[in-house]
């Protein structure tokens, strides 16, 4: 008997449907990649046991799905791969910089705000005018894309004007001496193409040369002059 069009079989057979499509989706839930024993594993479970779509985003993204989703890299490579921009270094920072922009020197407890550390950008680069900010490694994001994270080491010969890193410290004289800082981790807050924080750390294990002042000393400056 074609049990297909009999009203006597419809319920158990949609019943039966109903039933494998909610054990399939069931199992699914229980493989998905984040733990179900978190909050979040929990609600991606839930969500698919009942058939709720979920957004693409629910899980981690790698840094090739970051990167389609931000230009925080892109961005960050304008400067910080060996080369200034060609319109200017002082001017992309003006550009790129949020009105509310911190640099962290997490060594020193430094922390500068927009107007100084362009001041503090457009020293060095009157001084050393081969400035380069080159990189370790590569520039990626870090667990977010809008966290940047990779290792610089700046470098520069003093042939331009007297340095001074701080104000208060006297100047020390060009003598055509090429200065390279020790490596130092940056992580850079980054939204669409404005930057809100970097924060700067030395690596442990370098020779002490870190920021402004690992120029000014590598380029003959009196130590006993910085502040204590």
């Amino acid at each position: 008997m074609d049990t297909s069009t009999s009203p006597d079989f419809a319920w158990p057979l949609n019943r039966t449907t109903e039933m494998m499509a909610f054990l399939a989706t069931a199992a699914l839930a229980l493989n998905i990649n984040p733990s179900t024993h978190t909050r979040r594993g929990a609600i991606i479970g839930a969500g698919l046991a009942a058939g709720t779509a979920l957004p693409v985003s629910a899980g981690p993204l790698s840094n090739r799905a970051m990167a389609k989703e931000a230009t925080g890299v892109r961005l960050i490579l304008e400067v910080f791969d060996g080369k200034l921009p060609e319109g200017g270094y002082v001017p992309w920072l003006e550009t790129h910089l949020s009105p509310d922009f911190q640099a962290v020197f997490k060594g020193n407890g430094v922390t500068l705000n927009k107007a100084q550390y362009i001041a503090a950008s457009g020293d060095l680069l009157k001084s050393f005018p081969d400035l380069a900010f080159t990189r370790k490694g590569p520039i990626q994001y870090d667990g977010s894309p809008f966290f940047v994270a990779w290792t610089a080491i700046v470098k520069g010969t003093h042939t331009g004007e007297p340095y001074s890193p701080l104000p208060g410290v006297p100047a020390t004289k060009a003598k055509n001496v090429a200065c390279e800082n020790d490596p130092e981790s940056l992580v850079a807050t980054v939204r669409g193409s404005i930057i809100e924080k970097i924060e700067i750390e030395a690596i442990p294990g370098g020779k002490g040369f870190s920021g402004p002042v690992g120029f000014y000393l590598q380029a003959g400056g009196d130590p006993s002059k910085l502040p204590k």
